[in-house]
């Protein structure tokens, strides 16, 4: 069965009303808050962040999968659909949750629309690397808007259905806007108290700095070399707090907690609160401990304790107990990649290879095993 099999059986269920959405726990990404949204716009009686097969059988009626349930698709009876696409082995055989749920809602939006979700798709499959295509567009204030969605509901059924309502509302608006205009988006950033933390690790809180001076020149930011190293741009999130202003408060709470995780990193960091695993011309950096990796790898950036050797970062999972989350940066795809990982303790792998969840006694432990298979020959 196609994908496109699964968006025309999503259509039935969303023409019958009375379904129920299922999108994963723990961090939300702005791919599968808007997707949310949209289901809650078309139908949906409720909306639940899950994420084990046990959970989301507890659910009962026609549900609607959102981003995730591949892994599990085969064990769900047929009240159930999967509109994921963590199951290929190549991120271009699917496009991510939001458009298969745009598809099967049938919805329709302005051109200015339709590009924003599609990078949103982009990024979502292909990570930061998208930026090389996108020019102005990348991610940015989608980072406030899909944490708030994350901390509202970090598990379970979501309370905050206004905050839906109000997304569905940006999907669905009709302002126009020139891409300059985009820098009054960015004006909100100007409220987070974070400058002195920006100067001291300014890797750490590049985003930030860029969304200072976005709020100054949105193009310009958004098409310097940092833009294209860190995927930054404008997004469906500023065009979200410009066409429905009363998310405006939500974008910013969202950032809040966003940035005070780089905090978090930057005094794990120099706390020394971690340890470094090394391999064959590779560097594992772990925590026992969830700290956000890529702040923390640019928080020991800041410090000069890491070098230009391939590195990856490993910290404590936050949707599996005694599982450990494996990220890599970028730029060493060419070297680290996490689809090599195999046996039964891999959780999970993302498509494109840049993360993977595996169980483990520990963080060291977790990067050894990962180690060990990275670099057999």
């Amino acid at each position: 069965m196609t994908w496109l099999s699964d968006v025309l059986r999503a259509t039935e269920i969303i023409r019958r009303g009375g379904f129920k959405v299922i999108t994963h726990g723990g961090i939300a990404h702005a791919d599968d808050t808007i997707a949310a949204a949209l289901l809650y716009r078309h139908g949906a009686i409720a909306v639940y962040r899950l994420n084990s097969l046990e959970e989301v059988l507890r659910v009962d009626g026609e549900a609607i999968l959102a981003d995730i349930g591949d892994a599990f698709r085969d064990a769900l009876p047929e009240r159930y659909v999967v509109l994921d696409h963590h199951g290929v082995s190549d991120p271009s055989e699917e496009p991510s949750s939001v458009v298969q749920v745009a598809l099967a809602v049938g919805a329709r939006v302005t051109p200015l629309v339709s590009t924003l979700v599609h990078f949103v798709d982009l990024f979502d499959r292909y990570g930061p690397r998208a930026k090389r295509w996108s020019g102005p567009y990348g991610s940015s204030l989608n980072i406030g808007v899909a944490r708030y969605f994350s901390d509202s509901t970090p598990h379970g059924a979501a309370g905050d259905v206004k905050f839906l309502e109000l997304v569905a509302n940006a999907v669905y608006s009709k302002l126009d806007v020139d891409l300059p205009a985009f820098r009054e988006a960015f004006a909100l950033v100007e409220k987070l108290p974070l400058a002195g933390l920006a100067e001291s690790f300014p890797r750490t809180f590049t985003v930030l700095r860029l969304m200072l001076s976005a709020a100054r020149d949105a193009i310009s930011a958004s098409t310097s070399r940092e833009a294209l190293e860190t995927g930054f741009g404008v997004d469906f999130g500023c065009y979200a707090v410009l066409a429905v202003p009363e998310l405006e408060p939500y974008a910013l709470r969202g950032l809040e907690r966003h940035f005070a995780e780089a905090r978090r990193a930057a005094e794990a960091a120099s706390a020394g609160r971690y340890a470094l695993v090394r391999g064959n011309g590779i560097t594992a950096i772990t925590i026992d401990d969830y700290i956000a990796p890529g702040p923390l790898w640019n928080a020991l950036q800041d410090l000069g304790v890491i070098s230009a050797e391939p590195v990856f970062v490993v910290v404590r999972d936050k949707r599996n107990p005694g599982a450990y989350a494996l990220w890599r940066p970028d730029r060493f795809a060419d070297v680290i990649d996490f689809r090599k990982l195999q046996g039964s303790e891999v959780l999970y792998k993302h498509p494109s290879g840049f993360f993977a969840v595996m169980r483990a006694e520990s963080a060291e432990a977790a990067a050894r095993a990962a180690l060990s298979r990275l670099t057999q020959a």
